[in-house]
């Protein structure tokens, strides 16, 4: 036989070859068998995860029942001398109007600085594809980094280091004074209004330091005036006059949501002197 026909016979036997191997990789997905040479799925990893959640390759093809983090308007206005100093104090809204809860655990594997503890977000994946939260249903979930959690030194409970973020402004945007890292701990102690809770209370009142806080879908945390961190400092020589307000939760973006985007809100007030009233909102837009 020549050189040149056993050439064209070992090429053609090759491309038996390759044929023959693609369509035993093909038989071999549909027949749902073990493939060999699978090519890695980036999201696998084998980092630590919190008890009882599923790592990426052990997660279930249902969607995920992600959170919708927003920050209502600023309530119970008020303005006090403390320390010498005029303090604007209010209550802030953290309502959760997504799909799934928001839920923390101090229990992560992310690095935090002396005297915190790494957080874990747990995202829900939809059990049953009705895109709403249940749950004795939808029991599984994956654990993601969140950021820090720390033992607060007079609440003696968890808080979320980065819950909410204020702001006071003058109408045109100038910034007057501000605070982006108020801590919270979560749960639901209020219903959100003109949204009925797709889930029911889960997350009850911070009294211990429970290893699980969150705030359930349809629910929204409110922090009341008289605590920690609601207030911010107003300068003696501020004059009279209708200010806005600007409130935010998960300031640090540290929070995985279905919406990124609509997590802000404002308040227009009008502050003078040792009063404050609400103010028409179109002041601030």
């Amino acid at each position: 036989m020549r050189p040149t026909t056993r050439k064209r016979l070992a090429a053609a036997g090759l491309a038996v070859a390759v044929v023959a191997g693609a369509g035993a990789l093909v038989a071999a997905q549909l027949s749902g068998q073990p493939q060999t040479g699978r090519v890695a799925d980036p999201s696998e990893s084998d980092s630590p995860r919190a008890p009882g959640s599923l790592s990426a390759r052990d997660a279930p093809a249902d969607p995920a029942l992600l959170p919708n983090l927003r920050s209502l308007p600023a309530e119970d206005l008020i303005v006090r001398i403390e320390n010498q100093n005029r303090v604007l104090r209010f209550a802030g809204v953290l309502a959760n109007v997504g799909a799934g809860p928001l839920e923390l655990t101090p229990r992560g594997s992310a690095a935090c600085p002396a005297r915190r503890h790494p957080a874990d977000q747990r995202i829900y994946q939809d059990g049953n594809g009705d895109r709403r939260y249940a749950p004795g249903t939808d029991r599984r979930r994956v654990a993601r980094p969140a950021g820090c959690m720390f033992v607060h030194p007079t609440h003696d409970h968890w808080h979320f280091d980065a819950m909410a973020g204020y702001a006071l402004r003058r109408p045109g945007g100038r910034l007057i004074v501000s605070k982006d890292k108020v801590s919270f701990c979560l749960r639901d102690n209020r219903q959100v209004a003109g949204r009925p809770a797709s889930a029911p209370r889960r997350y009850g009142d911070c009294e211990d330091r429970l290893d699980v806080q969150g705030i359930s879908p349809g629910w929204a945390d409110v922090y009341g005036n008289d605590l920690g961190g609601q207030m911010l400092d107003v300068p003696d020589n501020l004059p009279g006059g209708v200010y806005c307000l600007h409130t935010v939760a998960d300031p640090h973006g540290l929070i995985k949501e279905s919406d990124e985007t609509d997590n802000a809100a404002v308040r227009a007030i009008r502050l003078t002197g040792a009063d404050v009233r609400v103010a028409p909102t179109s002041s601030c837009r």
